[in-house]
């Protein structure tokens, strides 16, 4: 069934899109906690299942099979330098080197369409319609709407895996894609919803329980979360979000790189004690 078809059946596959999970006690819920978080619902016949590595082991690029992945990103990491913009395209970067295929959606109203960059790493990049968030508006948000292009992106080549980020407006459209297509989810956390919301918003009573009370909601559809350090993961735990795991920070090894190495350059930046840390 075409994805658009079933965003127009109204409350039936709204409905179907956003149920609440399955009891922990039922057969399906087993079934669940049972597969890999990585492999397509309902085709696990077709694809192998995917090999975990220890937490502390990088596994060979090649070691499973390329797999087609979308890629849906707010606010966009492709027109900044920050380290939530390094995170995805170091990750781009050895998705490339595997041989994976990733279809990529972002949004950017703040540049100038004829300056926004439409590859990288030979990967296309799409910009969806969007909005300035008014409480901070060095950033665009959107919802995927009128347009629709991750369902066109995905009705074109069909993903093994969605990755979304989070918090968000995307994330609806990509929890909705998900649960239609019955298509493995992936939410990657990046910033701290509870402590905005105090900090921003903490005339509003309850705030912060009300963000986790979102954060729940919304973490307990994924199969699995991405948080940014373990200190994370674990306050994610304490606060009933389920399949969490960390996502370890990378470096830029092609910009930061031993062969660029100037003993002079560092005597300059350490006033002449080289052996000092920067």
């Amino acid at each position: 069934m075409k994805i658009r078809a079933a965003a127009l059946a109204t409350s039936l596959a709204v409905a179907a899109a956003f149920s609440p999970s399955v009891p922990s006690s039922s057969p399906a819920a087993s079934l669940r906690r049972e597969s890999s978080p990585l492999l397509p619902r309902g085709d696990a016949s077709r694809a192998a299942p995917l090999r975990a590595a220890p937490a502390d082991e990088v596994p060979p690029l090649r070691r499973n099979s390329p797999r087609n992945v979308a890629l849906l990103v707010e606010p966009t990491p492709f027109t900044h330098v920050s380290g939530y913009a390094n995170r995805f395209k170091e990750m781009l970067r050895y998705l490339s080197k595997a041989g994976d295929n990733v279809d990529i959606l972002t949004v950017d109203s703040k540049t100038p369409k004829e300056e926004l960059p439409d590859k990288i790493f030979d990967y296309e990049i799409q910009h969806t319609q969007g909005f300035v968030f008014p409480l901070y508006d060095h950033i665009s948000l959107t919802l995927d709407l009128p347009e629709m292009k991750g369902a066109k992106m995905m009705e074109r080549r069909r993903p093994d895996l969605i990755h979304v980020t989070s918090p968000g407006f995307l994330l609806f459209a990509g929890l909705f894609y998900a649960r239609v297509m019955r298509i493995p989810l992936v939410l990657s956390y990046h910033t701290h919803l509870p402590t905005y919301g105090r900090n921003y918003m903490g005339f509003i009573p309850a705030i912060e329980e009300m963000s986790w009370a979102v954060i729940r909601w919304v973490h307990s559809k994924a199969d699995l979360t991405l948080v940014t350090s373990p200190q994370m993961k674990e306050e994610f735990r304490q606060n009933g979000v389920p399949r969490v795991d960390v996502w370890r920070k990378g470096i830029d090894t092609v910009r930061f790189d031993p062969k660029f190495k100037c003993q002079s350059m560092r005597e300059r930046m350490t006033d002449g004690n080289p052996d000092d840390f920067l």
